[in-house]
């Protein structure tokens, strides 16, 4: 799965303010606004059922999170605003729910998304980078790296980082938004990997939960990943950092674990 996929009508209800995303998420207001006034696509797969552009899931919150956190790290808002940046990230997301319903495989997916970024690139070194990242058998961390995790069903949404090789700005720091995305894109996919937990056991599907080991050393691996991506993200955007921090703080992931395991 890219992100967590719910019912639509249960979703659009779950509507988002542009004052919402700067309260809750620390997201600039003309960001913000931008993507909660905007329109939903036509005939793309993956606001199929939505009437919304933003509604209250994380596969489409983590939206204009990120653009606020490319803003942070030197991207303008001009452009991270502008109709060709959104079409970049729309297509890319319609090619992933392609790949989330089994229309395509990962590396036809990837090679889509290639062949869409190719002509927007201006960061040619980082689009070479996340190339031969993406189209690896099984793109994980390595200490030659700094793309991707140590569990490979947290690159599922990996993709979406293309488009930000086409970020003109020479102030940019690319670190830093890497930084931003693995912290936030994490945290949102452990928590759907701890919400699936069973059923990816039953079906087989990767689950980072599951890779780590269902037991204490396990559970210390994914709680250490998650508290030092809330550090990073307290460096760039503490409001974010403290919201994760505390939704965290209401999770007991050994109970749950513990719990999951009861029900087998």
């Amino acid at each position: 799965m890219y992100l967590s996929e719910e019912e639509p009508q249960k979703v659009d209800n779950m509507f988002l303010t542009k004052d919402d995303l700067k309260l809750s998420y620390g997201v600039e207001l003309t960001i913000g606004k931008a993507y909660v006034d905007r329109a939903v696509p036509k005939d793309n797969l993956y606001w199929k059922g939505r009437t919304i552009y933003v509604p209250g899931a994380s596969g489409y919150i983590f939206m204009p999170i990120y653009a606020d956190l490319l803003r942070r790290s030197g991207a303008t808002v001009s452009f991270l605003l502008s109709e060709a940046y959104f079409s970049i990230n729309e297509s890319i997301l319609h090619s992933a729910a392609l790949l989330e319903h089994q229309k395509i495989d990962w590396p036809t997916h990837v090679q889509e998304c290639i062949s869409m970024v190719a002509p927007h690139v201006t960061r040619i070194k980082l689009f070479e980078e996340l190339k031969q990242y993406l189209l690896a058998q099984k793109p994980v961390k390595s200490t030659e790296s700094r793309l991707g995790t140590d569990f490979p069903s947290l690159i599922r949404a990996d993709s979406y980082l293309l488009s930000f090789a086409c970020i003109p700005d020479e102030t940019f720091d690319e670190q830093k938004a890497l930084d931003g995305w693995y912290a936030m894109i994490t945290y949102f996919l452990l928590m759907d990997d701890l919400a699936d937990i069973r059923d990816d056991l039953l079906s087989g599907e990767e689950n980072a939960i599951v890779e780590a080991g269902l037991n204490r050393n396990g559970i210390d691996k994914i709680e250490r990943m998650m508290n030092a991506g809330i550090d990073k993200l307290n460096l760039i955007n503490p409001v974010l950092s403290n919201r994760i921090e505390h939704k965290k703080s209401l999770i007991d992931i050994p109970q749950l674990v513990e719990s999951i395991k009861r029900s087998l």
